[in-house]
């Protein structure tokens, strides 16, 4: 009874104390882990004038990564469910840290894109895996606010990546760019392995039915419309930033530094996730995620007033609170739409957040400002109708 009583009111018993500190190290690793995705875009050039390629060539920085990143995700959410969440993510990290290292110390293009798809594939047992091990572990009246703060630095991790890409660009050689991840990644090993509770495995022990058990959460009506609408997400976030900038350069004469402070607003809209968890969580994750959406749609309607620079700066703003109360809403949702095959659903929810991201830039290399836009918030509000009407457990 006193442990309900302190979960109502949203306590942390004592024994729950230490996922504090677990919770605080994720969070951190949130942020500087999938950084790496981002890093290379601003020092790409630096990498091509050494290695003597040309821009095509060295754009390989980023795609390296991101398509092991992406397919990585298939691969250790599941290994996390049959082997335990600790020591996926833990040797995972040391891996970055590894591959990281041999990154910096490329000798020529070929091993760095080699080096740079191995490391996008080791940083990939982070971000499903983490937020399979929060879902698991997090007190009940806690894991909504704990998934948001897990979330939140996934979407800031592009941000600080390219800030400290942007800095060392300026001020440094392009290996200055990957040695402190690498030294910070190796500790974090440490400290993940020392902190994280070692925790159950699934009965699942082959890979054969832990992809069995992914096919048939695609063709569960929950876990499908949840995957559905997660294709919206990212592809919605990297589309808006990737029309916006161009739109204020060209209709209100914005230069580098305007255009970092209309981002740094827009990076407020982070912290409300976590702080509308924190005060309405209990409303449930289907609801957020639908508030969220809508929030978004909302967001990038207003950006429509394409003349109006408050409308467009407060609307990217609208925007991404919006997209910080989505993420772990879908999350929160597979947790209770998947029960048995956690690391699976989270895995494959995450592989189609950034599938959705490849999108986004594709879609807003073909279409301007205001049409993007439109096409947007209408995938948004549709996403907020389909987990309305069909993310429910059976009986609901």
């Amino acid at each position: 009874m006193a442990a309900e009583r302190t979960a109502r009111l949203g306590r942390v018993p004592r024994g729950d104390r230490g996922f504090s500190v677990q919770l605080m190290l994720l969070v951190a690793m949130a942020f500087a882990i999938p950084a790496q995705l981002y890093l290379a875009i601003p020092v790409a050039e630096q990498i091509q004038r050494p290695f003597r390629v040309d821009a095509a060539t060295a754009s390989w920085t980023g795609s390296a990564f991101s398509l092991t990143y992406a397919a990585g995700f298939l691969i250790f959410g599941p290994l996390s469910d049959r082997l335990g969440r600790r020591p996926v993510l833990a040797f995972g990290v040391l891996a970055t840290a590894l591959t990281t290292a041999l990154t910096a110390l490329s000798p020529g293009m070929g091993w760095f894109i080699t080096f740079r798809a191995l490391q996008g594939l080791a940083a990939a047992t982070f971000a499903p895996v983490a937020l399979a091990y929060v879902a698991d572990r997090a007190p009940a009246a806690r894991r909504p606010v704990s998934l948001s703060f897990i979330t939140t630095g996934l979407l800031g991790a592009g941000l600080l990546g390219q800030a400290f890409g942007q800095f060392v660009g300026a001020h440094a050689d392009w290996p200055t760019a990957f040695w402190p991840a690498a030294i910070v990644y190796a500790v974090a090993a440490i400290a993940l392995w020392g902190l994280l509770a070692p925790g159950a495995t699934a009965a699942t022990t082959t890979w054969s039915n832990v992809f069995l058990a992914m096919g048939r959460l695609i063709r569960t009506p929950g876990p499908a419309a949840v995957f559905a609408s997660a294709i919206t997400v990212f592809s919605s976030f990297v589309a808006m930033y990737a029309v916006l900038n161009p739109h204020l350069r060209d209709a209100f004469d914005f230069g580098e530094g305007r255009l970092l402070l209309v981002q740094a607003i827009g990076a407020l809209g982070l912290i409300v996730g976590p702080v509308v968890n924190r005060l309405f969580g209990g409303k449930g994750p289907r609801v957020l995620a639908v508030a969220g959406f809508l929030t978004a749609g909302a967001g990038l309607l207003l950006a429509q007033l394409s003349g109006v620079l408050v409308a467009v700066v407060g609307g990217s703003l609208v925007f991404v609170s919006g997209i910080s109360l989505v993420v772990p809403g879908l999350v929160g949702l597979l947790h209770e739409l998947a029960p048995q095959s956690r690391g699976a659903a989270v895995a494959f929810n995450t592989f189609v957040l950034f599938i959705g991201a490849s999108l986004g830039q594709l879609a807003a290399a073909h279409a301007g400002y205001q049409l993007i836009l439109g096409i947007l918030a209408g995938s948004v509000i549709l996403a907020a109708a389909v987990v309305a009407l069909f993310a429910r457990r059976p009986h609901q």
